[in-house]
């Protein structure tokens, strides 16, 4: 069953889960970043936006999470505060009006970037255990720690190989570059990741990946506290992006539940009223001779 003697999963089993999914952990980063070099901030924000929209159609496919229109009207709330937001930024920021060099390209590679992420966070629900007597318990540093390293492993020579060649030298990267470098590493792709991922075994994967559309309300509080006052189309993101949220962490079965728990107190109403104007029956009299 690939478990040790107090029900955790081997650092094997891991590994192969690790290993297969990897793939689309790297292709979800190189495609996102890709896009940046063929298309402006804005629109690569605005379509990996779409990663919600995709997680939730997926997990519909293959979770069997239940559709409720609800969840797609709040998905699609999440998206359009992010959207508010980038176009609000790109109309108020000089320093953003860079032009495209390929923005189709850009726009594609995007997109592809927003539905890689959609299958990788799926199998990292599918494939890992919810931590029961059952399926054991599976150590998520160890998960992200074999995902690391077997990224290492694999693309490192390829690195090398671009380096030799002179497609992309590592030659002009200073150590100032190469330490932000890790400390994003360690704070972005460590840390969140790891926060984020146990999120996604405790709730669904539709709420762990919109739950990252929080920062947009973040962000504006952030910059009322520092002094920098967010514009209207940043508090309208942040409402929409916090309505959006909220409806989604509303259970699919809230409603039915209301109209049963409705129906039951309406079926006792009327059975007290019904009793209530039930003549009692009469005693028989006894004759006292």
């Amino acid at each position: 069953m690939g478990l040790d003697a107090k029900g955790r999963w081997t650092r094997t089993r891991v590994a192969k889960v690790s290993l297969s999914i990897s793939p689309f952990w790297f292709l979800a980063q190189l495609t996102f970043n890709l896009s940046l070099k063929y298309t402006t901030v804005t629109s690569n924000t605005i379509l990996s936006s779409a990663s919600s929209l995709f997680t939730f159609l997926v997990s519909l496919a293959f979770l069997g999470e239940k559709f409720t229109w609800i969840k797609l009207v709040s998905v699609l709330l999440c998206m359009a505060g992010t959207i508010i937001v980038s176009l609000g930024d790109s109309s108020n920021s000089k320093n953003l009006r860079i032009i495209a060099s390929n923005p189709i390209l850009g726009d594609i590679l995007a997109l592809l970037s927003a539905a890689f992420y959609a299958i990788y966070v799926t199998l990292i629900r599918k494939q890992l255990p919810d931590n029961d007597e059952k399926s054991g318990h599976a150590s998520m540093a160890q998960f992200l720690g074999f995902l690391g390293l077997f990224n290492v492993l694999i693309f490192l020579p390829v690195a090398l190989i671009l380096n030799v060649t002179k497609l992309e030298s590592l030659n002009t990267l200073s150590w100032k570059q190469f330490g932000l470098i890790i400390g994003k590493g360690l704070l972005d792709n460590v840390l969140s990741d790891y926060l984020w991922a146990k999120a996604v075994l405790l709730t669904t994967t539709t709420v762990a990946t919109a739950g990252l559309t929080i920062q947009v309300p973040l962000a504006a509080i952030v910059d009322t506290i520092i002094g920098n006052t967010p514009h209207l189309m940043d508090y309208l993101g942040a409402v929409a992006v916090m309505i959006g949220f909220a409806g989604i962490n509303i259970p699919s079965d809230f409603f039915c539940r209301s109209k049963e728990t409705t129906i039951e107190l309406e079926n006792e109403n009327i059975t007290l009223a019904n009793q209530e104007h039930t003549p009692l029956p009469l005693q028989e009299t006894i004759p006292i001779d």
